[in-house]
C-alpha cells in the first residue's frame, strides 16, 4: 500500500466533515480566486446581492464518499444557488466551503468545470448535483 491514508479512512474523513452534522451548516461561496493551502488569500464577489449559500450538513445534502480509480471524493447531493445578482460579480472560477457566513478560513475549495462571468440581472450562480467535488487521491 502506498504511503498515506487508506481509501476507507479517506472516505471516513470526508464523511465526518460532510454529512455528519458537524459543523451544522456549511456556507458555500463563489470564488474569484482560490485560497492558498492555509485557507486564506481567496477572493469572493462583493456587493450585487452576493452572499454565501447556507447548506445544512446532512447526508441528503452530502451523500457518502466514494472511491473510484484510487480517488476518494465527496459531492453535493442537492443543487444550491446564490441569489440573483443585482450587480456584476466578476469571473467566478471556483467555490469554497466555509464554517461561517462571511469571512473566515476557506476549509475546502475546488475549481468549477467552467468559469462563469456573473453580471447584474443574469440568472443566479447554481451548483448542480455532483458539481461540488472534494477529492483526495492517495499517492501511488
Amino acid at each position: 500500500m502506498p504511503a498515506g491514508a487508506s481509501d476507507p479512512r479517506l472516505r471516513t474523513l470526508l464523511d465526518a466533515d460532510f454529512g455528519s452534522g458537524t459543523p451544522a451548516t456549511w456556507y458555500i461561496g463563489a470564488l474569484l480566486a482560490l485560497p492558498g493551502v492555509d485557507g486564506t488569500g481567496y477572493t469572493e464577489p462583493s456587493g450585487g446581492s452576493y452572499g454565501r449559500v447556507a447548506v445544512t450538513n446532512n447526508v441528503t445534502n452530502w451523500p457518502a464518499a466514494a472511491t473510484v480509480a484510487g480517488v476518494t471524493s465527496k459531492a453535493n447531493g442537492v443543487a444550491y444557488a446564490h441569489p440573483n445578482p443585482t450587480g456584476d460579480w466578476g469571473l467566478v472560477i471556483g467555490w469554497g466551503a466555509f464554517t461561517v457566513s462571511t469571512g473566515g478560513v476557506c476549509q475546502y475549495s475546488n475549481l468549477l468545470d467552467s468559469s462563469i462571468t456573473v453580471k447584474s440581472g443574469l440568472t443566479p450562480v447554481q451548483y448542480d448535483i455532483g458539481q461540488l467535488i472534494i477529492a483526495n487521491a492517495r499517492p501511488s
